[in-house]
């Protein structure tokens, strides 16, 4: 019997800003992973960032598997990810972690 397909969610980098950003429900880039579009299947996360990335404003497009709170917002599984979403790991005055206007559902889309 094969496994159920895990949750997963797009992200990428800003092409000029090197921030991380996550494809939205509505095939935008956005810096709000709680606005990222999660789906089950890999054909239609695929196809959506495909369209979205076709305007090159994102590179290194990844699909990362996410875990899904009880409030519904998709959390990255992966260290790595974790990492990447928060910022660095001995500065937290830099990157996300810093940037208090990036917070649920009051990030601006890019």
């Amino acid at each position: 019997m094969p496994k159920p397909a895990k949750p997963q969610i797009a992200s990428a980098n800003d092409l000029l800003e090197g921030h991380v950003l996550y494809l939205s429900r509505d095939g935008e880039w956005t810096p709000d992973r709680h606005s990222a579009f999660v789906s089950s299947d890999a054909d239609e996360i695929a196809a959506l960032a495909d369209k979205a990335s076709s305007n090159r404003q994102v590179v290194d497009v990844a699909f990362i598997e996410v875990a899904l709170a009880d409030d519904g917002d998709p959390r990255p599984v992966a260290l790595r990810e974790v990492i990447r979403d928060r910022g660095p790991t001995i500065r937290t005055d830099l990157g996300r972690q810093a940037d208090h206007t990036i917070q649920h559902g009051q990030a601006r889309n890019v």
